[in-house]
């Protein structure tokens, strides 16, 4: 069963799981989790932070450890000074060249991570490996276009109102990608045209079950599209770190590689936007009368189940390229031995996952299920994203 709710569970486990904390809770490779949560009160940071962040850490740590290629040349110092501090360190000196006005914080951050390290002597060697490897990592990534605001809307005629916001993910598709080797490398095929079955199938079905009002939609399917609605992919990730029996370079591997293929999922979704720059569901139930296909019917009054529609093109499903990267790197990190993931949301409805597909799965059909995206943008966007997922694992940190 994909995706099980809370009704999977008996009232003792659901009890045992609200109750314990995820393994990254405790102090095993806790310096990885301390600092991603360090970088979510980045408020100004760009699309690739956390990739920033995690490729730091990993790469301080590693050359410490001296077990996987590195994402760049660098001298090897294997065993010299503690990794932790070397993470820390790394962590804090790319947030502060990302985030300068929070720098106090990070500042405070870094204090209590150091102070974990009691011996002096690798404390301070760790911390200079971390520094070396944040900066080598800035000045690759200096020219990335990560940091680069989406333009407005231009005014066809002077004097003449447009829209006064950003035309959002535009110089994201324009962002140097981490393991693409450009941002059209796994783009998929245009749409179905509007007059042809496929494009019929799938407006009508996304009309019946992504409607406010939707009368087909189960309570279940409800649940499953708001669920996901204004949640990000990433939130499985903490869970599978610390887990017993790996190590922190291991750790930091793994998320440098998912947040490395998470980012380019982004670059890889407004890339295809913005070639194929398609309707969005609303604008076409309530436009049907002009798509010139008989088997579609317009509906002036539709309105999504989540109610705002995201400001962009609709194809290819972003979520769904999202959740099919991220879920790749778990699928290849894990293995047939992947851990069931339990997300237990304020406000939500417990949500278990035992294979990296389900979660890839119900995070996709959340779209269709929201009124956001068509079938065939759901499986163009989930395909691409597990093609983005597998390009980290092959390309990266061997």
């Amino acid at each position: 069963m994909s995706g099980k709710n809370a009704v999977g569970f008996g009232p003792c486990v659901l009890l045992a799981l609200l109750a314990s904390p995820p393994a990254s809770a405790g102090v095993v490779n806790g310096v990885l989790s301390q600092w991603n949560l360090q970088a979510k009160e980045c408020k100004d940071g760009q699309i690739d932070l956390g990739a920033m962040v995690n490729v730091g850490m990993f790469e301080a740590v590693n050359r410490i450890a001296g077990k996987y290629t590195p994402y760049l040349p660098g001298p090897a110092v294997r065993g010299t000074g503690s990794m932790e501090a070397a993470a820390a360190s790394a962590a804090h000196d790319l947030l502060v060249a990302l985030c300068p006005d929070q720098a106090e914080g990070f500042a405070g951050a870094l204090k209590s991570s150091l102070a974990e390290v009691k011996d002096a002597k690798a404390r301070d060697a760790g911390a200079k490996v971390g520094k070396a490897a944040a900066a080598a990592l800035l000045a690759a990534r200096a020219d990335s276009g990560a940091n680069v605001p989406d333009p407005l809307f231009d005014a066809p005629v002077v004097g003449v109102y447009v829209p006064t916001i950003e035309r959002v993910g535009v110089n994201i598709a324009r962002i140097r990608p981490w393991v693409m080797t450009r941002a059209d490398e796994v783009r998929a095929a245009p749409p179905p045209a509007l007059d042809s079955d496929i494009w019929a199938r799938d407006f009508n079905e996304i009309k019946r079950l992504g409607g406010k009002k939707s009368e087909e939609r189960t309570a279940d399917q409800a649940d499953i599209g708001k669920f996901w609605g204004g949640r990000s992919v990433r939130i499985v990730l903490p869970q599978l770190v610390g887990r017993p029996g790996r190590s922190l370079v291991d750790d930091a591997r793994f998320l440098a590689l998912a947040d490395m293929a998470w980012a380019d999922s982004y670059v890889s979704m407004m890339d295809g936007k913005y070639a194929y720059n398609l309707w969005r569901p609303i604008t076409a139930i309530r436009n049907a009368a002009a798509d010139g296909n008989p088997a579609t019917d317009p509906d002036g009054k539709w309105e999504p189940l989540l109610g705002n529609t995201p400001p962009h093109p609709e194809y290819p499903c972003g979520h769904c390229l999202s959740a099919g990267a991220v879920g790749a790197v778990i699928a290849a990190e894990f293995g047939a031995q992947a851990p069931s993931i339990v997300l237990a949301e304020e406000d939500a409805l417990l949500r278990r996952y035992d294979t990296p597909r389900e979660y890839i799965d119900e995070v996709s059909e959340s779209r269709l299920l929201g009124g956001v995206h068509y079938r065939f943008s759901i499986d163009a966007g989930r395909d691409a994203g597990i093609a983005i997922g597998k390009l980290a694992v092959e390309r990266y940190f061997k």
